[in-house]
C-alpha cells in the first residue's frame, strides 16, 4: 500500500494542528497510526496510554487515531513516520532493520520467561543506552514506549504438530531471526506480517504461523486454526511507539514530559496485560472460545534446546554486524541480559 501520495494531504492536515478558540487554551493534535485492529489487549493498553496523556494534559493534547493500516501499514510505517505522514506510530523494528539496528536486540533469540521483565529491560535499554539513542536521533524519531508480545508460539491448521520434525516439509510463517533459525533446521519459511497471517492460513499459503496467544484472538486466527503449539521461545520485543522527531520537538517541554511518562507507564501496563492475556488464552483454547476450540500441544524440551542451540550464531552475527553501525553489540547484549535479570528479581 502506498501512502505517500494519497494520504499525505490528510495526514499533514492533522499533524500537530494547534488552534485557539476564544479564551480557550491551545489544543495540540497528534496523529497516531497503527497497522493493527483497534481491538484486543494491546489496543486496550494503547487506549489507556491516550487517556493518560489527555488527563495529564488537562485535555490540551488530543490524539487522532488511525487503526488497521488506514494511514500506515506494518511494512511502510517507519518510512511514513520519518516523512511526517503521522506524528506517532506503532513500529515493528524488523521492517526498519538498518535504522533501528541497535533496538533490534529485542528481537534476538534471547530467552526470557517473563514478558514484564523483558519489556521493561528493553525500555530501560532504549532510554539509557547512548548508542541506541544516537540511532533514533539520526533516524529522526523519538522512542516513546515498548509493546511486548510474549514468548513465541505457533498456530497450525491441519498439521497435528507433535514434534519439530513434523514441521519439515510444511510452510511456516515467520518474522525476524526465528524464521532464519527454522530455515536452518529444514523448515520452509514464508515471511509475512501479522495482519497477513489470517488469509495465509485460510488459503493454505502456510500450514503454521509463528504468533502469540493473545494475537491468536485479536487477529481472529482461532477461526482458521485447529492447533496451538507452545514453544516458549524468546520474544520479538522490538515493537514500539515512536514519534516523529520534529513533531515531538514542537511539543512544549511540559507536553513532552507527559508523553514520555505515559510511554513508560504504557510499557509496564502493556507487559502485565499481555502476560495475563497470554496465560488466560492458552488456558481457554481447549474448552473453546466463541465456539471454536484449539488443541494445545507443548513442544518437547529436547526440541526447544535444539532451537536454542541453533539460535546462538544469530546473536553472534548481530554482535559482529553492530560495528558497521558504530555500535558495541556485545555491550548492548550484555546490558540487555543484565536488565532482564534485574527486572526478573
Amino acid at each position: 500500500m502506498s501512502i505517500f501520495e494519497g494520504k499525505r494531504s490528510v495526514a499533514l492536515g492533522a499533524i500537530l494542528a494547534t488552534t485557539l478558540t476564544g479564551a480557550a487554551a491551545a489544543q495540540t493534535t497528534i496523529s497516531f497510526a497503527d497497522y493493527g485492529p483497534n481491538r484486543g489487549d494491546r489496543a486496550g493498553t494503547v487506549q489507556d496510554f491516550f487517556a493518560e496523556i489527555k488527563e495529564r494534559s488537562g485535555g490540551e493534547i488530543e490524539i487522532v487515531e488511525h487503526w488497521g493500516g488506514a494511514l500506515l501499514g506494518a511494512k511502510n510505517g517507519f518510512r511514513g513516520l520519518q516523512s511526517g505522514v503521522a506524528d506517532m506510530s506503532t513500529i515493528t523494528a524488523v521492517y526498519a532493520p538498518q535504522d533501528l539496528f541497535g533496538y533490534r536486540v529485542g528481537d534476538l533469540p534471547i530467552t526470557s520467561e517473563n514478558e514484564v521483565a523483558q519489556s521493561m529491560a528493553l525500555y530501560e535499554l532504549a532510554t539509557t543506552n547512548e548508542g541506541l539513542q544516537a540511532q533514533f536521533d539520526r533516524a529522526g524519531v523519538v522512542y516513546i514506549g515498548n509493546y511486548t508480545v510474549g514468548p513465541i508460539q505457533m498456530v497450525c491448521n491441519g498439521v497435528d504438530l507433535q514434534s519439530f520434525d513434523d514441521l519439515k516439509g510444511k510452510k511456516v510463517r515467520y518474522t525476524a531471526e526465528y524464521g532464519k533459525i527454522f530455515d536452518d533446521l529444514g523448515v520452509t519459511t514464508v515471511e509475512l506480517s501479522t495482519p497477513e497471517i489470517y488469509q495465509a492460513l485460510s488459503t493454505g499459503l502456510v500450514d503454521c504461523a509463528q504468533t502469540y496467544a493473545y494475537t491468536t484472538l485479536s487477529y481472529k486466527l482461532i477461526e482458521v486454526s485447529d492447533q496451538f503449539v507452545i514453544f516458549d521461545l524468546g520474544t520479538l520485543g522490538s515493537n514500539a511507539i515512536f514519534m516523529n522527531k520534529n513533531s515531538f520537538e514542537r511539543l512544549s517541554p511540559e507536553q513532552q514530559e507527559i508523553v514520555v511518562t505515559a510511554g513508560r507507564n504504557l510499557t509496564e501496563n502493556n507487559a502485565r496485560t499481555i502476560r495475563e492475556a497470554n496465560q488466560q488464552a492458552i488456558a481457554e483454547f481447549p474448552n473453546g472460545i466463541d465456539g471454536k476450540e484449539l488443541t494445545v500441544t507443548n513442544i518437547s524440551d529436547e526440541d526447544r534446546e535444539m532451537i536454542e542451540e541453533a539460535s546462538q550464531k544469530y546473536i553472534d552475527a548481530w554482535i559482529e554486524e553492530s560495528s558497521d553501525y558504530g555500535l558495541d553489540g556485545q555491550a548492548i547484549v550484555d546490558q540487555y541480559r543484565s536488565l532482564i535479570d534485574q527486572s526478573t528479581r
